[in-house]
């Protein structure tokens, strides 16, 4: 199987290059899955602050893996897009999985030799053991910069639901050898404080920096839920929680059913609904009785419809199992913040989302020991506009200042910037170091001649 059919062989390295940022990642345009329209959005805003973004991905789609797409390479929105071919398994299998990532990394270096060696390389976390490129990169292109960002980390995951599986045993075999891969990094991007203090357990040489995603859908300020979506969602609601987005195994409700609850008798005009795909829809479900007349499940809007969904809520919620605090941060989180909608999470109080919530007042961490004044806050807020509109507000300005598209991407140019410049003062350094050797020689030979 010819891996980089239609791509050209690599020419020498030159001036030209170095401009030029070499992306992997496993899902990419046309695919609408989250991380994918992430890497989409980083390429093209780099490229229009003037850097050759390349991204090697593969030619399935996440949602619909028999469908195969056009190999080869195509430019679109300055961004050279590269697939290579990999097999049509199913994702959603342990062995799928597996010999995907497997074929996926090996036609990637295949096809990454052959073309125009970049500036830098930067290495996303799909498919699942990416990290094993570290050390291969560093071989085809030893001048160029590594990077990885890490949005879900690996092995990690494999341990997360079952500590004493056979997963289990897996993942740590794979942890300990997975240390020598991060020796070859020059700088480890994650996506929160859990998480680098994860990634510091496999000792990454270079810099560690956290640069968090964004939101697919940033309003330009924050808008009155439209009536129409509202009532269709929450009837006529006091208060609308919503939780919006995957439920799957990073992620839990069995702490708002129990709110729910608690409320409804307190506060029966404050509705609970659930607009949710993923593996762990139908124990939501099946966990519902006949009297949680305030909560609703729904089907999970489709994107077109998205901004005003997200809207219609006054607070969003959001879910991190403690096990999994540090190996995924939920992108919900900072949809719900650009909407201007303060959030309520359940999950560790040590976990990044928890950090934020309360360094920023961005809304309320439920924990048992906080149940009672969460109980207390969402009462009063059914009957205080004022309060929740100055809550929105801080939610909405505190995206803008610190987690919006722009400034991620501007702080992702900083560090290129960085990085680069680095390697050209260590270059200028080495090849300084060279013409003093050479010169030194050469003065030696003229006094040892006869």
């Amino acid at each position: 199987m010819n891996f980089a059919r239609k791509l050209p062989l690599a020419p020498s390295a030159s001036d030209g290059n170095r401009r030029r940022i070499c992306f992997f990642y496993h899902f990419y345009y046309p695919d609408d899955v989250v991380s994918a329209r992430l890497f989409g959005d980083l390429c093209e805003g780099l490229a229009d602050r003037g850097w050759q973004p390349v991204i090697l991905t593969s030619n399935r789609l996440r949602r619909d893996p028999a469908q195969s797409l056009s190999l080869g390479s195509e430019v679109r929105n300055g961004v050279e897009i590269v697939r290579v071919w990999r097999p049509g398994f199913s994702q959603g299998s342990f062995a799928g999985r597996l010999v995907n990532s497997l074929w996926l990394l090996a036609a990637w270096l295949v096809a990454v030799a052959r073309m125009p060696k970049p500036a830098a390389f930067i290495v996303g976390s799909d498919p699942p053991l990416s990290q094993c490129l570290f050390p291969f990169l560093k071989l085809i292109s030893p001048a160029s910069r590594v990077i990885f960002w890490c949005f879900d980390l690996y092995p990690d995951a494999l341990a997360a639901d079952k500590p004493a599986g056979r997963r289990a045993i897996l993942a740590r075999v794979c942890a300990r050898a997975m240390r020598f891969t991060y020796r070859y990094l020059d700088v480890c991007v994650d996506i929160g404080p859990c998480m680098r203090e994860r990634l510091a357990a496999y000792r990454p040489r270079g810099e560690a920096v956290t640069l968090t995603p964004w939101a697919l859908v940033e309003p330009g300020s924050v808008r009155e839920p439209d009536p129409v979506v509202r009532k269709q969602i929450f009837g006529d609601a006091s208060l609308a929680l919503l939780y919006s987005g995957n439920l799957g195994h990073a992620h839990d409700f069995a702490d708002f059913l129990a709110l729910a609850r608690l409320l409804r008798e307190r506060a029966p005009g404050i509705i609970f609904a659930f607009a949710v795909a993923g593996m762990r829809v139908p124990e939501l479900k099946a966990a519902l009785r006949e009297d949680d007349h305030n909560i609703r499940v729904l089907p999970l809007a489709p994107e077109a419809d998205l901004q005003r969904h997200l809207e219609a809520a006054d607070i969003h919620l959001v879910s991190l199992r403690p096990e999994w605090s540090g190996i995924v941060v939920p992108s919900k989180f900072f949809g719900s913040l650009a909407a201007g909608r303060p959030v309520i999470f359940a999950g560790s109080r040590k976990s990044g989302i928890a950090t934020w919530t309360k360094a920023f007042d961005l809304g309320l961490v439920l924990a048992a020991e906080s149940q009672p004044d969460v109980l207390l806050r969402l009462t009063e807020l059914a009957h205080s506009s004022d309060q929740l509109n100055t809550w929105q507000k801080k939610a909405f300005v505190t995206y803008r200042r610190h987690f919006s598209m722009q400034k991620c991407i501007e702080s992702w140019d900083q560090l290129l910037s960085s990085a680069l410049m680095e390697t050209s003062s260590e270059q200028s350094g080495l090849a300084t170091l060279a013409r003093y050797r050479a010169l030194s020689m050469r003065d030696r030979n003229a006094k040892n001649a006869p």
